[in-house]
């Protein structure tokens, strides 16, 4: 069939750019409120309310035609009162003579539903933008100030450690027990007043390491190995850093020890493994058997698990969590300009975990290491 002689398609997202990483990649624009961004044959938009069109002007992506919710219902000609997402989709779809439009997969439901009622079809698409995962020059230093802001969120928690007094086990700092909220309190605060924001920072202390997204609670107690994992957002450009390291105030068992080691060389060796053309499957692979020939065993089936059981790494941009992925089930191809962290572990609920992660951008023959942080496990 002729591709020319197909009926046109569009494209929408209604979302709010701070909480819809492709609509802001798609507009350039972070608003708190939902608003429409389209794609349709020789025109790419948005339509704003007039809390934000003149910011959105200023701060919209080259080639975004910004439109106020005023001159939308002009040029679509919707009716006096009639501004909401059903009647500004439905004009759109009049004035373009479109019917069907592609959305997001996590597109709002009760909007499809009622767009379908005026025999709108809307196709869910897994991938919205798959561009996302290779990461512009521009990007990348996006990036490096997630992953600087991070960095910084890490030192706090050190100088804090490194300043504290060890009492009958306990970890004292400015003459009170150091907890994990209090530690994490710091952390945050740190990336707040450099222009971030922290949201569920891990501070986990001893056993609690074990369960890789435990934010931590309770005091710290020394000689114990305490999981520092800091994501942070930039807020002025919405990408995102990540970083873990793991510190023990005092002197580490010899099992938390041998469990650093092995996780630092599998880290070391994954590193010098990404490169463009290398899958994520064999990049992942390669920690395992390291980790794995170093004698600690792995059972994911075990309730709860122990030993290493998550991928090695996970894109990272406008979401913490995005393409591609290192793990076992991701066989294609790194590509240059994807950005993923590296972050082997172990973990074991008898006396906690071990987790080192780096961010690394992919190039052609190797990686790019855009983590400066310094490896220590033991604080005195």
């Amino acid at each position: 069939m002729d591709p020319t002689s197909l009926p046109p398609q569009g494209r929408l997202i209604y979302a709010a750019g701070e909480a819809c990483a492709d609509l802001l990649y798609a507009s350039g624009v972070m608003t708190p409120d939902p608003f429409l961004w389209y794609a349709v044959p020789g025109e790419t938009g948005i339509v704003m309310s007039p809390l934000e069109v003149g910011r959105a002007r200023k701060e919209a992506r080259q080639g975004v035609r910004v439109r106020s919710l005023e001159q939308a219902a002009q040029a679509w000609q919707l009716p006096q009162g009639k501004r909401g997402p059903v009647d500004l989709v439905r004009g759109l779809a009049k004035t373009t003579g479109i019917r069907h439009w592609s959305v997001p997969y996590d597109f709002p439901y009760g909007l499809a539903m009622a767009l379908r009622r005026f025999r709108l079809v809307l196709t869910p698409v897994a991938e919205f933008f798959p561009e996302r995962a290779v990461k512009s020059e521009t990007e990348v230093e996006r990036l490096r100030g997630g992953v600087q802001l991070a960095e910084a969120g890490l030192a706090r928690a050190l100088a804090i450690l490194r300043k504290a007094t060890i009492e009958n086990d306990r970890v004292i700092w400015k003459r009170k027990v150091l907890t994990a909220e209090r530690l994490r309190g710091e952390v945050d605060a740190e990336i707040a007043r450099l222009g971030g924001t922290a949201s569920h920072t891990i501070t986990a202390p001893g056993p609690q390491g074990a369960d890789c997204h435990m934010s931590g609670t309770g005091p710290i107690f020394a000689h114990q190995p305490i999981v520092l994992d800091v994501f942070p957002r930039v807020d002025r450009t919405g990408y995102f850093g990540d970083l873990t390291r793991t510190v023990v105030k005092g002197k580490a068992a010899p099992v938390v020890q041998r469990a650093y080691e092995v996780v630092r060389t599998a880290q070391r060796k994954a590193i010098e493994a990404v490169a463009a053309g290398v899958t994520g499957k064999r990049v992942h692979q390669l920690v395992v058997d390291t980790i794995a020939a170093s004698g600690f065993p792995t059972d994911a089936k075990a309730v709860p698990p122990h030993g290493f059981f998550h991928g090695t790494g996970h894109g990272l941009g406008l979401e913490v969590h995005e393409a591609p992925r290192l793990s076992l089930g991701y066989d294609q191809p790194l590509v240059a300009g994807n950005v993923v962290t590296v972050e082997p572990g172990v973990y074991y609920p008898e006396w906690g975990g071990v987790r080192l992660e780096d961010v690394v951008v992919v190039r052609d023959g190797g990686c790019e290491n855009l983590t400066t942080a310094p490896f220590e496990l033991e604080i005195p």
